[in-house]
Order: C-alpha cells, then structure tokens, then sequence
C-alpha cells in the first residue's frame, strides 16, 4: 500500500462538468500572466479576520496602509469595517490592497497564512470573502507541494508542475477557489524542492495542435490508463490513450462484506427496544459509509439499523480501458427516529423494512455509497459471491485518465527525466520552452470584478396526495443549495422542520410531508435556500389542508437526483424544542481554554456510550454547562458533575468560538490546542503536525532527520515511525498503518487514522464548524 494524492484536476471535471474537448488557443507573449483565486479552503466562512501586511500597500480608495502592523475586518451591517486595535479606520463595502511592489518582501497575511500579490476583501452572503490575484509562476509554489510530496524526485515534481500550470492556464481569465474543487493552493507557504521545479520548468505547458490539453491524471491507474471518454464522455482525445503502464504502482486493493448484517432470527419486531442497542452490524466500516450516504438521501436525524445486503454486482459490460460502468446494489434497513426515539413501523405495529434497490445504476454511484476508500477505482478484476459474502478486488486509485501520479515517481526514481514521464502519460504532445519572466513587477496586479449571481426559489407550490396523505412541496433552484423546510399552522405555530441543510442540485425538485394525526386546516411551508457563495433566500407556500383520515404508514420520494429505485422511505418529524438564550457573539477561545456548552432542549440524555441505543447514566437540563471532553461521531463526550457521558451534538451549543480566526482549529482533550502548524486536507484526509500533537497528550518527541525516524515515548507506550512508511512500532509490535507520515513545511504530519491506529486517541473532523477533536 502506497500514500494517496490528492487528484485535484479530477475532483474539477467531475463535479464541475468542464468540457474536456474544448482546449484552449495559448499565446506566446513574454508577458507573465496572473490568476485570481478565491480563498476558501483555509480561510471558512467567516464574518471577521486579522490582516498584517509586510511592506506598504494602498487601498483602491487611494490611502496608504503601513506595514508591520496587525488590522481587523469585521462585518458591520451589511459592509466591512476596518479597524487598527479599537479604533474604526473604515467602513467600506469592499477593499483591495495592493502592494506598493510585487515581491517576497511585500506579504499580507490573512489569519496569519501569508499571499503575495494582490487581496480583495469583498462581502459573499454574511462573510468575508479574499481573493488573491498574483503571477501564475508564484501561485504554482503554493500549489504543487500540496499536490504532491514535496520530498519527491525533482523530475517527477517537474511533471506535476507542468501539468498543474497547464490546468491553469487553460482557465483563462476565469476566478478560481483554493479548493480541491480546482487546486488546493497555499498561499506562500512554498517548499524549496518544489520552487525549485516550478522554477526549472518556467512557463512550460503541454500543447496539442497549438491548443492547452486537458492534462488530467490520478494517484494510480492499476497499470493500465484509461481514455477520457469512457469516464466523462465526449470524443476520445488522442494524448490520452488506453495503454499498459508498466511504472504505475498498481495498488491491488479488495473488501468484502457480509450479506446478511444483523441475525433477526427471534427478535420481536413488534418490541424492539431490549435488542436495538445490543445489536451491531458485521462490517462496521462499509455499513457506516451507507448510512452516512443514507443520512444525506432522505434518512437525516434518524438511526439506522443495516440488516442485510443482499445484492452487489457489478455488469460484465466494462469500458475499453477495462473499467466497469454499471452494477447492482441492495440494501435493507430499519430506522429509528434521533428526535423522537420512535422506530418506523408497518400498519401491524412491527417494524417497517425500508429497501434501497438500485438496478443498473453507475459504478460512481455504488462507489459514494460504498466507499470512495474501499471501491478506490473502476478497475475491478473480479467479484466473488458466496452464500455468505460477497468480495471486491481490483486495482489503482481514481480514474486513471492521463498522468499516474505514482507511475510519474517512479519513473524519475528510474532516471527518467520529466520530458519523458510527460511523453509516456501525455504521447503526441508537445512541451513548450521554458519561458524567462522578469523578477519581479511593479505595476499592480488588476483585481476582476466577481459577479455574484442571487439564489432564487420559484415556481414554488403544494398539492395533497390523499392516497399516502401526504403533502407534496414542488419548487424550483435555479443553482445547488442547502434546503430548509418547515410547516407551520394557521396559528404561526411551528409544526415540523422536517428538512434542514440538505445538499439538492439545480432544478425542479420535490419534497413530501407526512401530516401528523390531528393537524389541519390552512398550513404555511417556508423553503429557506442557501447557495454555495453564501447567499440566501426564502419563500412561503401557503395550503388548505382537506378533512382526511390519516394512515399510520406513509412514504416520502425526492425528485430532482438521477434516476433510481428506493422504495418506502419515511419523513421523520424534528421535535419542537424550547430555544436556548446565548449572548450574539461568544468569546473567541485561546489555546488552552476549555471547551463547555449549554443544553439547549428542556432535557438531554447523558449516554453511557456514543449511542442513542446506549444505558441512561444521567440527565443534563435546559441551559446547563457541561465541560466538553471529546467528540465520537454525532456526540459529544462531556463532564457534569461526577458524571461523564456522551450527550447528542445537537442537544448542545458550544459556548466559546473556536474558529473565528478562519482555520481549522485542534482541540485535544477538551481544550484547545497549539498544535505548532495548520492542519492539512490531503486526498479527503485530515493531517495534523505530530510534535504538537503529542506534546498536548504528554508525551515526548524526537525526530531523527537523518533517518526520518520519529520516537513517541510516555510511562506505558513507545512508538516508532518513518516518514513515507506506512510501518511502524508499538511497545515492539509491528503496527500497519492506513497512512504513511507525511514531511509538510519541515515537520511530520500525519492523518488522524495514524492518530487512532499508534496514539489510541479518538478523532474527529468537524468540517462544518472547522475543528479537529482528538482525545486520549
């Protein structure tokens, strides 16, 4: 098992749908070009942030701001204000400062993370949005050494330069993210190996027919590429060919599961209780990725029990690079509400078996069900069915499209130079000569005006489907928004929330409310619609509710998601909760500080494990301060009194702001952690700085940098690792790791499944709210 890369140009083209056989025209001007990019990836939603500039700039307005000092920007009614300590220097609706010379010596650091060039600070919704402009040669620094190891050989960080600029280039004028969603790009937080290669490959592209190419490429391809039609569609492009590849790393991977979960045999479905919380799936992995897909596609708030899988295929129809496209897939399950704690039953009083049955859907489907890291590619050599089980394998990681990230290493560690790893992966292609750019500038660089376009709900209506008595709320999204949706009664009396936060993609959508016993007459719906860029808007559907008996089982269907078979999907009903009284801004958190929360329902549970299904031990009331110890999955560890025990996340409000600076934020233990460096997102996987790490669960460090060999050490535990080995030592037994240590910016970072596998600590990333928990 190898190390896995993030394949940025891939995670593009797939959700973003760029047209692959639309290359651009390039230019031969001597004339450095410049890129604009919208920080998002470390930056957050946030409606305040630090500044320090290095050097003198001036603001668009014309006033020249001095260096060396620390500012704030803070969201004020609707415009940014700019303030030196508490003295209020501006109020403006936008700011760009440009330096007064485009150079390493003239910095602006945005949370402490430093970018040259260029920063534009506009409002995006409620938040603060920067954009960086600057030259594309220096936005390059800070994107390849998140792209690929910067301790690689020379020629294969080259290729991985080559490539990354031809991508950005091909975009043109367009303003692009920080994010995996383009290129996860730093800031200046550059390495020498790689500048080195950005700088050895100066304005280098590959070329066809005179025209950019689509220079895609993955972590592995499983020893035989693939062509970008068979994965995105459109025609075959010539220099990205189906082949063997004898350098790639092939990755063999597989996994099995079990068809039958959970053994029903003599449980009472009519009485559930004494054996919901005592059973627990065979494959808890496999079955967690389903449940979260579950929980994202009609089943949010509620607790899933897996019974069975009784189907997994996939077609013997495979493209011409040998990938599969289609398969089966069935899943069946029961469901208990995280609100009420009533389980979902038949007409009869025994529990409902809810189906999903997918019947040649596509191989990217079954994939985001199962596990992207458990079906890593579409290369599957065989499935093996017994009566019993069923068993995946096959090989390489992504989709195979042009460059092997891997295959590209070992080609340079072979002694291939980078022209020859580009001609291997990209055949008929031309490099075009390195390009001498003039040092520095001193013009400023233009900032692009960033249009915004509003979100809107239309077409908005309601209709009553009297068969399932069911409600059914149709609207239209003109762009992908988190939905929220409520009923209320002719009272304005809450009813239900019975949709919040849910991802649904552009276009005609549906949604169906179950009507509870007892409601009736005239009903107001409120769909509440958040875009991606931050904005929101609200609509109301008004509807008459006529006289009918309810039935005690009913179905809810979404519409707008490719087609597919799911059958008896139930609503499950948000309880009305008193709110809690919080003041409107709470203290930002310093390291050390420990993290406490309110109640904020009339009571909550104190579990004895992190399980709805687990023993009572206690009971915390509204507006109550627990002390928070950890996080293990959808609940908090907490501290009340003598009592410790896991209460649900959204029973609980943080009392302090743990991420107001804008970066993601560690907390070990409860208290918040110095971590000595940011946390990385690598691949989808979370890294962390070990010293800091292990220093917060007192314990020592010593790294050997002639070996690379790290020494943890505490009363009970000795541990070794090296970095890029995925072998390690614990008390003398030989541990495998999922992955290697990585050396990011001069220190050892490993990802948080290290953290559990040596360290024994409980993680979790809270990407929403930006936190790393870690507990040992």
């Amino acid at each position: 098992m190898r190390s896995r890369i993030a394949v940025v140009l891939v995670f593009f083209i797939l959700f973003l749908s760029i047209d692959i056989q639309s290359p651009v025209a390039i230019s031969h001007g001597s004339q450095q070009p410049t890129v604009s990019v919208k920080l998002v990836n470390y930056i957050g939603n946030v409606n305040e942030l630090s500044i320090n500039l290095a050097g003198t700039y001036t603001l668009h307005q014309g006033s020249i701001i001095e260096g060396g000092k620390t500012y704030r920007l803070r969201v004020e009614n609707g415009q940014i204000a700019m303030y030196d300590g508490t003295t209020k220097l501006f109020t403006f609706s936008e700011y760009t400062f440009t330096p007064q010379q485009y150079n390493e010596q003239h910095l602006l650091r945005i949370n402490n993370r430093p970018y040259m060039g260029t920063l534009r600070f506009i409002m995006e919704g409620t938040s603060i949005r920067p954009t960086n402009t600057l030259l594309v040669e220096d936005y390059l620094k800070g994107v390849v050494p998140s792209e690929m190891p910067a301790s690689w050989h020379i020629e294969a960080l080259k290729a991985q330069s080559i490539a990354a600029r031809t991508y950005v280039m091909s975009q043109g004028s367009k303003v692009i993210d920080d994010t995996i969603n383009y290129q996860v790009y730093s800031g200046y937080a550059w390495h020498q190996n790689s500048t080195r290669a950005v700088n050895e490959t100066s304005g280098q592209t590959l070329t066809h027919n005179n025209r950019l190419i689509s220079a895609v490429y993955s972590s592995s391809n499983g020893g035989f590429t693939e062509s970008n039609a068979n994965v995105w569609g459109g025609t075959s492009l010539s220099y990205l060919p189906i082949k063997q590849d004898p350098f790639d790393s092939i990755d063999p991977w597989s996994f099995s599961i079990y068809k039958a979960q959970i053994d029903m045999t003599n449980r009472d479905l009519k009485d559930p209780a004494p054996w919901w919380s005592t059973v627990r799936e065979k494959d808890v992995t496999i079955v967690n990725n389903m449940k979260r897909w579950l929980y994202n596609n009609g089943y949010q708030n509620t607790e899933i029990k897996i019974v069975a899988v009784p189907t997994l295929l996939f077609s013997e129809q495979r493209t011409t690079g040998g990938r599969v496209r289609t398969g089966d897939l069935t899943i069946q399950f029961y469901v208990r509400s995280l609100t009420t704690n009533d389980y979902v039953r038949q007409s009869d009083g025994s529990l409902l078996l809810h189906t999903l049955d997918l019947k040649n859907t596509s191989a990217q489907r079954i994939r985001s069900i199962i596990g992207i890291n458990l079906v890593r590619s579409y290369l599957i050599d065989k499935v093996t069915e017994t009566g019993q089980m069923v068993t995946v394998n096959g090989r390489g990681w992504g989709h195979g499209v042009g460059m092997s990230q891997w295959g590209a290493k070992r080609m340079a560690d072979q002694g291939n130079r980078v022209h020859d790893i580009l001609q291997f992966y990209y055949p008929g292609t031309t490099l075009t000569p390195v390009v001498s750019y003039p040092v520095s500038i001193v013009e400023p660089i233009p900032e692009p005006i960033i249009e915004i376009q509003p979100i809107t709900v239309n077409n908005a209506r309601a209709e009553y489907d009297s068969k399932h008595n069911q409600i059914i709320i149709r609207y239209m999204l003109n762009q992908d928004a988190l939905v929220t949706m409520s009923v209320s009664d002719s009272t304005k009396q809450l009813q239900s929330t019975f949709m919040r936060d849910l991802q649904r993609k552009a276009g005609e959508l549906a949604q169906y409310w179950t009507v509870p016993t007892g409601v009736q007459g005239p009903l107001v719906f409120s769909i509440t619609a958040v875009g991606s860029n931050g904005q929101s808007t609200s609509t109301l559907v008004n509807f008459n509710l006529p006289s009918v008996t309810a039935p005690p089982v009913t179905e809810l269907e979404q519409t707008g998601q490719p087609s597919q078979t799911v059958t008896t999907v139930q609503p499950i009903q948000n309880p009305i909760t008193t709110p809690v009284v919080s003041p409107v801004q709470a203290p930002l958190a310093k390291v050390g500080t420990q993290v406490t929360a309110n109640v904020n329902v009339n009571v909550a549970n104190i579990r004895k494990s992190a399980s709805t299904n687990s023993t009572i031990v206690g009971k915390a009331h509204l507006n109550q301060k627990v002390t928070i110890l950890g996080r293990t999955g959808n609940f908090y560890r907490i501290q009340r009194g003598k009592t410790r025990g896991f209460i649900h996340v959204n029973l609980l409000t943080i009392n302090q702001t743990l991420t107001q600076n804008g970066r993601t934020v560690v907390v070990i233990n409860g208290k918040v952690a110095d971590t000595q460096g940011n946390v990385r997102l690598r691949n989808k996987t979370v890294y962390v700085p070990l010293k800091g790490v292990v220093e917060n669960v007192k314990m020592t460090y010593n790294w050997n940098r002639t070996s690379n060999r790290v020494t943890l050490k505490d009363s009970r535990t000795t541990i070794q690792m090296t970095v890029d080995s995925k072998q390690a030592r614990r008390n003398a037994k030989t541990i495998r790791l999922t992955n290697q240590p990585e050396l990011l910016n001069s220190r050892v970072y490993v990802s948080l499944r290290t953290c559990n596998e040596v360290l024994g600590a409980t993680t979790h990333w809270d990407h929403k709210a930006g936190v790393v928990w870690i507990q040992r």
